[in-house]
């Protein structure tokens, strides 16, 4: 009941709420949204229920069971409980009684990093105010946050692309991976609300005039909240977020040089890092990253979808050479030839239909007509870097198409914003004559 119920303060809330407002986009077309996003998030529990023989094993449950130990310090000592969930005063002694319960509070590997974890922890501690304790709750409020993470993305990108609007949807909410993994009770929900809102308000700062202050604040908020939420992610949309910034403010001349100049300094800044900011040595963090989620890997009694990477040394070179392997194995593993689980088969299914949209943009492509270079530079950027980050680092095929996952909706932007529709059709209407181009204002 408490489930049905949240699901239906959520869809009154798109009903309601102006922002949701859209032209040529129904609030019933979003509902429906929302609700497959549910549906989504609840096939994931059951896909790890199945797949995982223990709770500890399984993302979704093992954060999850940490949150109700958290939760439990609300009865016993509500001060207790304020401190861990905003961090203030949380290191007291007192309060390892609750850490030493839970089983992924604390983290073998930190890297001088924040654990990001107990993001998700927290998230679950809370949530349990209104769950009493119902997974079933806690993934319907996951699959809002995400919808209204990709909802944000997709207000953005609708004027550029009206006569491709169920594409975009397609595009922006259906990706499988994305789809999946943004809906359960995992980091890549609050992934997708955080960097979707960034990508939002950042937008917003470099094309109006208005709310400056205000979208600077909660630029300064998401920002700070993707820290402690996925800091690679947050690394990888830097340079882009600035290419957008930039862009829009100050127009596009010489475009491909602003772009290769901005990467070319933020790439020697970050491999340069521990001249500038000691503690952290970007190239020993990814080169000792890799090495601990080997050996993980390694320890585990069977991981199917293991496979070799190349180890990195902790130098701007290594990291460089490796980048074209990384690439190769973010952008297209796993293929059809290596799936056999249901899941791998699904994910290689989505990597051969990505390649094939590929080709089918530079075909039916035209770059005279695209309206935004500042978004189509933004995917590119957002799209190699983290593809290389994760490609770089994780040796396990099922990791590495949950953590290249973030990058697909805007990927998929890129692409959308090259292909020319009308021509697409015109070419497809001499097989099917049912199919007319259709010419609009927009394109």
């Amino acid at each position: 009941m408490l489930t049905i119920l949240y699901t239906a303060i959520f869809i009154f809330l798109i009903y309601k709420l102006k922002w949701f407002r859209l032209e040529g986009v129904s609030r019933r077309v979003l509902s429906g949204i929302f609700i497959i996003k549910i549906l989504a998030g609840t096939m994931m529990m059951l896909i790890y229920t199945h797949y995982y023989k223990t709770r500890e094993n399984a993302d979704i449950f093992k954060y999850f069971d940490d949150g109700k130990i958290i939760y439990k310090s609300l009865s016993d000592n509500p001060s207790d409980y304020f401190s861990i969930i905003t961090g203030i005063g949380s290191d007291s002694e007192h309060l390892e009684k609750y850490y030493s319960e839970c089983s992924f509070w604390h983290k073998s590997f930190n890297y001088e990093l924040f654990n990001d974890n107990r993001t998700v922890i927290r998230f679950n501690a809370i949530v349990m105010l209104f769950s009493f304790g119902y997974f079933s709750v806690h993934t319907v409020f996951m699959a809002f946050l995400s919808f209204l993470g990709l909802f944000a993305v997709f207000k953005i990108l609708l004027p550029f692309m009206k006569n491709k609007k169920w594409l975009l949807i397609a595009g922006l909410f259906f990706i499988p991976s994305v789809l999946l993994h943004s809906s359960s009770v995992l980091k890549e929900g609050l992934l997708m609300f955080n960097l979707g809102f960034l990508f939002y308000f950042v937008y917003k700062l470099s094309t109006e005039n208005k709310r400056i202050a205000l979208n600077m604040i909660l630029i300064s908020i998401l920002f700070l909240f993707m820290i402690i939420v996925k800091l690679y992610v947050l690394i990888a949309v830097i340079p882009g977020l600035i290419i957008l910034f930039v862009f829009n403010r100050f127009g596009t001349k010489f475009h491909f040089i602003k772009f290769a100049a901005i990467h070319l300094l933020i790439i020697l800044l970050a491999l340069n890092s521990k001249y500038i900011i000691p503690p952290y040595d970007f190239p020993l963090i990814m080169a000792q990253k890799q090495k601990d989620f080997i050996t993980y890997t390694n320890s585990l009694d069977q991981v199917g979808s293991k496979i070799y990477l190349p180890p990195i040394e902790p130098t701007a070179t290594s990291i460089v050479a490796n980048c074209p392997n990384a690439l190769y194995n973010a952008a297209f593993r796993p293929h059809l030839f290596e799936a056999d689980t249901f899941m791998m088969l699904l994910s290689a299914l989505e990597n051969t239909v990505f390649l094939l949209f590929f080709i089918l943009c530079i075909v039916f492509g035209s770059f005279k007509k695209i309206r935004s270079f500042p978004l189509l530079y933004f995917a590119i950027s957002f799209t190699l870097i983290l593809f290389c980050i994760s490609g770089l680092t994780t040796p396990v095929l099922g990791a590495l198409v949950r953590y290249k996952s973030p990058a697909l909706p805007f990927l998929f932007m890129g692409l959308s914003l090259i292909l020319d529709y009308d021509k697409l059709i015109g070419k497809l209407s001499y097989i099917f004559p049912f199919l007319k181009p259709k010419s609009s204002p927009h394109e």
